[in-house]
């Protein structure tokens, strides 16, 4: 599997999508009510989309999952980092390797392409609350890597499953520290 998504909850998707896309320069997959995709583009045929999609209202939960920009090319940003709290650092750290497929750098993980933010796990400012994360990471499944199996294996290195509902194609876990992380299909053949 590997890390695919930050997914940003926003009231106001068509708005805060475009702002984010004009922001980093990035390349609009799709535009519908319930939400907006972006893509970084990473060396090769890697990437990262920032997916903003509709919530009713902004939850009260301090935000875990921080994204911190910097100076880009033509007056854009670029995402640097993805700041993610965590209650024990060197423990989610092994955990998010694992998880994310990214390489171990300066102290947090990078694609390897070597290109791209570096995740970084930073202590939290406060523990996880019961409230849904604003922000969160996606994982995808890689071609014929069992659902269930992962799952399995998320849980067996600290993870947690919140919800298991069957009518949704993905599946929704938390990490040892409580930060929300969804698990995705993996993609169909030929797409």
């Amino acid at each position: 599997m590997h890390l695919e998504n930050v997914v940003i909850d926003a009231v106001e998707p068509l708005v805060t999508g475009p702002e984010w896309e004009e922001r980093l320069g990035t390349e609009r997959l799709t535009t519908l009510p319930e939400g907006v995709e972006t893509r970084i583009h990473l060396p090769g045929e890697a990437f990262l989309d920032l997916c903003v999609i509709a919530v009713p209202e902004a939850e009260e939960e301090p935000e875990r999952l921080h994204l911190v920009l910097g100076p880009g090319e033509q007056g854009r940003e670029r995402l640097e980092e993805i700041r993610l709290e965590s209650a024990d650092v060197p423990r989610d750290l092994a955990f998010w390797t694992w998880l994310s497929a990214w390489e171990p750098e300066a102290g947090g993980l990078r694609h390897p392409s070597g290109e791209g933010p570096l995740l970084r796990l930073v202590p939290e400012s406060a523990p996880a609350g019961p409230l849904k994360n604003r922000a969160h990471l996606d994982m995808r499944l890689a071609p014929g890597e069992e659902p269930d199996a992962a799952a399995a294996e998320l849980v067996r290195r600290g993870g947690r499953e919140v919800t298991e509902d069957p009518t949704l194609p993905w599946r929704v876990f938390e990490d040892p520290s409580g930060n929300v992380l969804c698990l995705l299909p993996a993609p169909a053949p030929g797409s």
